[in-house]
């Protein structure tokens, strides 16, 4: 008998740390799509046969990544012909507002007609604000098995929670290795490798306005070396508050400044550095990998909070 590679679990095995991992999405576009999803779950679906050639890509090109997501059994709508879609402006603090935009669709056939005028940092017409946050888990076992077998118990934990509602099962966002892996938007918090009752957990402290730092993979609105500033930050000076640190360039190169609230301007010095792996990095991938891996090396403080006179 052949042992099954596991990525998730030879991830965990390697001690491979889950922060700075978070893909970079600026903009979101969820489509709920019932019935089965394939390795590319937008095509790969019900949808995929409304969608023109090129859809995909040009929503890509406009910083908009589309995604498939279905809602938790106690969420399932009576009519399934009617699809709700949600497009999502993903919050970076100083710089963009999170908000989420909803509407509910006859048909999957109108996806392409609804998306044609979607722009970041632009209002879309015929679409309601959605005051609620949305929370995705992946389960796309077609695109790796880790994301089913780790993703869907985190799920149905989740179904009987009080989040219930705001939860909804969704196709690959990244990091197969790190399943179970979940998303809040639109504050675009990744998490990732938590046992179903932590992923409860974390939505508790982030409804309290914190970030679970135990799982916290990054904010999908920063670069790689940027979630590496911000995980160091927040581990450093304990700070938890979502939107308590706001990134910016540094006048010196190889630096991040950050304004951290209550504390004062700091600049972080980040390492990337490249390790190269032997085996798969995902349970369908090839061997002999470069993983990046970003380290802080240094804080230094440039000026601290306002004083009581300020």
């Amino acid at each position: 008998m052949i042992d099954r590679f596991v990525c998730s679990a030879a991830s965990a095995a390697r001690d491979e740390r889950v922060l700075a991992t978070a893909s970079q999405v600026r903009g979101w576009l969820l489509v709920e799509v019932h019935g089965a999803w394939g390795r590319d779950a937008v095509h790969d679906s019900h949808l995929g046969a409304h969608l023109p050639d090129g859809w995909k890509a040009d929503l890509q090109l406009r910083g908009i990544r589309p995604i498939c997501i279905r809602p938790s059994l106690s969420n399932r709508p009576e009519d399934t012909d009617t699809a709700r879609v949600f497009f999502v402006q993903g919050a970076r603090p100083g710089r963009t507002e999170g908000v989420v935009w909803s509407r509910t669709l006859p048909t999957l056939a109108a996806v392409r007609h609804v998306t044609d005028d979607l722009r970041l940092g632009t209002d879309p017409v015929g679409w309601e604000r959605h005051h609620d946050r949305v929370v995705l888990v992946c389960t796309n076992g077609k695109h790796d098995p880790c994301c089913a077998t780790q993703g869907r118990p985190v799920v149905r934990h989740l179904r009987e929670s009080r989040w219930a509602a705001q939860v909804w099962e969704c196709s690959h966002i990244g990091g197969d290795r790190f399943a179970a892996n979940l998303v809040v938007l639109p504050d675009s918090l990744y998490f990732g490798r938590m046992e179903p009752a932590e992923a409860e957990g974390l939505l508790d402290a982030h409804a309290e306005g914190r970030v679970a730092l135990e799982w916290f993979r990054g904010r999908s609105t920063l670069g790689f070396a940027e979630q590496a500033a911000e995980h160091e930050l927040r581990r450093a000076l304990d700070v938890r508050g979502i939107d308590d640190i706001e990134l910016g360039p540094s006048p010196e190169d190889g630096r991040i400044r950050a304004h951290v609230h209550g504390v004062g301007t700091i600049d972080v010095v980040v390492e990337r550095t490249v390790i190269e792996l032997d085996e798969r990095l995902t349970c369908h991938g090839t061997p002999n990998q470069k993983v990046p891996t970003y380290a802080v090396t240094e804080l230094i403080e440039v000026e601290g909070p306002p004083g009581p006179s300020s």
